[in-house]
């Protein structure tokens, strides 16, 4: 629900002379962090690597793409801009307005791999106000191990069969239903690389298909 490209994009604008690095290059960089920070965050959850927060993650990712880009090592103060950028993602449209209504009803809290400082910057950058986050960094467990959807439901006090996981991942939601979860699809505004987004039946899959926040609001109000 946060929109990650446009805050590394965002944030190259800002620190980095835009003759240095044309445009289509910032996306590729954007697109190349997230990618490599899911391979790294997936090595980790294997116990391959060891432990590293979500911001210790982003910032070796930020450190190794930038020395390939074969550009002057950045001052300390935009090196550290950079590794922050996903602290201040824009929220897809919606997402707020949805978030508030479901409230209405509902408990609703994240379970995220983003670090704390991520997911609270970024909620407060959108004035999304949540139940509770439920950070990964905090419960010491990746998704999508299944350990971590166990401790999320002891964590609020739930059966998982009463718990809706709602997300724009399929790997996500199959591993949430694989702890008991119910499942709520919302198609994706940003595909992220490294997962299949192939509708293999998604609407016999998934409890709910929303085409967007809006739609699920509707469909779970």
């Amino acid at each position: 629900m946060f929109d990650w490209n446009t805050a590394v994009v965002e944030t190259l604008d800002r620190v980095v002379p835009q003759q240095s690095i044309p445009q289509s290059d910032r996306q590729a960089f954007a697109l190349a962090c997230r990618a490599l920070f899911m391979d790294l965050n997936g090595a980790i959850m294997r116990g391959e690597k060891p432990w590293l927060t979500a911001d210790q993650i982003l910032a070796n990712v930020m450190d190794e793409l930038w020395e390939r880009t074969g550009l002057r090592e950045l001052a300390p103060e935009a090196r550290r801009d950079l590794a922050h950028s996903w602290r201040r993602m824009p929220a897809w449209p919606g997402a707020r307005e949805a978030i508030a209504s479901l409230r209405e009803k509902y408990m609703v809290v994240p379970l995220t791999i983003l670090s704390w400082p991520m997911a609270v910057g970024s909620s407060r950058k959108n004035g999304i106000n949540w139940d509770s986050i439920l950070s990964c960094d905090i419960l010491g467990i990746y998704k999508p191990d299944p350990r971590c959807y166990a401790r999320a439901a002891e964590i609020v006090d739930c059966a998982p069969g009463d718990i809706m996981m709602v997300a724009s991942h399929p790997s996500d939601l199959r591993a949430g239903m694989a702890a008991g979860y119910r499942s709520a699809y919302v198609l994706p505004r940003l595909e992220d690389p490294g997962d299949d987004y192939t509708d293999t039946g998604f609407a016999k899959e998934f409890e709910v298909m929303a085409q967007d926040f809006s739609d699920l609001v509707r469909q779970l109000m």
